[in-house]
C-alpha cells in the first residue's frame, strides 16, 4: 500500500502582501491596537515595511484625517534618522509605542491597499539590490526621507500635499522591503518634481 505524499508547502507570499498579513494578524479583530505592536510586526524586517506602511497611510484616505500626515511624517522622520545612523530596525519612544489606533480603521486601510499590493507583488523581485542595501544608497534614501518628512510635518495640513510628498517615500519603502532597486530609482526620480510641485502648491515658489 503506497503512502500518501505529504501536501506541498504553500508558496511564500510576496513581501508586500506578507506585510499586510502581518499587520492584520496583529489587529486580529481587536477594537484597539498599539502603534508599537504594528511596528514590532514590521520592524523586524528593517525600515522598508515601516516606510511603506507610514507613507501608504498618508496616501490612502486615512491621510485626510487631521494629524495623521504629521504623525506618519514623524514616524518616517524617526525611521530615517535611525537609518542614517546605521541602525537595522526602528525604535520609538514608549509614549509613541503606546499610542492606540482603532483596529477597524487599520483593517480598512489594509483592505484598500490589498489590491495594489497584489498587483505589485507580480512585478517586484530582487533587482539592482545595491540600491537597497549599499551604504551610500541607504543614506541617500535616509536624507531624502528626512527632508520630506519634515515637509510633511510642517505643511502637511494643506489638502493634497501629503499625498504628493509621500509618493516617492512609498517607492522607497517598497524597494527596501522587496530588495528591488528599480523602485528606489523611481523614488529618486519622483522626488525632485514632487518637491517642486509641493513647494509651488504651498505658495513657497
Amino acid at each position: 500500500m503506497s503512502e500518501t505524499p505529504p501536501p506541498a508547502a504553500a508558496e511564500p507570499l510576496p513581501p508586500l502582501e506578507q506585510m499586510l498579513v502581518d499587520v492584520a494578524t496583529v489587529v486580529d479583530g481587536r477594537e484597539k491596537v498599539l502603534f508599537g505592536e504594528l511596528l514590532d510586526a514590521l520592524g523586524r524586517r528593517g525600515f522598508g515595511p515601516v516606510l511603506t506602511l507610514a507613507s501608504a497611510m498618508t496616501i490612502l484616505p486615512t491621510g485626510v484625517v487631521p494629524m495623521v500626515p504629521a504623525f506618519m511624517g514623524a514616524i518616517m522622520l524617526l525611521a530615517s534618522v535611525q537609518m542614517l545612523r546605521g541602525r537595522k530596525e526602528i525604535r520609538v519612544p514608549p509614549r509613541v509605542y503606546r499610542l492606540q489606533l482603532p483596529g477597524a480603521t487599520v483593517l480598512r486601510a489594509l483592505e484598500r491597499a490589498a489590491p495594489a499590493a497584489h498587483r505589485l507583488g507580480k512585478l517586484i523581485r530582487p533587482h539592482l539590490v545595491w540600491l537597497t542595501r549599499g551604504w551610500l544608497a541607504v543614506r541617500a534614501i535616509a536624507l531624502v526621507t528626512i527632508a520630506t518628512s519634515l515637509a510633511i510635518i510642517a505643511i502637511g495640513a494643506i489638502p493634497g500635499l501629503p499625498f504628493v510628498l509621500a509618493i516617492h517615500l512609498l517607492a522607497f519603502g517598497i524597494g527596501l522591503t522587496a530588495g528591488d532597486g528599480r523602485f528606489v530609482a523611481a523614488g529618486f526620480a519622483i522626488f525632485l518634481p514632487a518637491a517642486y510641485g509641493a513647494a509651488k502648491w504651498a505658495g513657497l515658489l
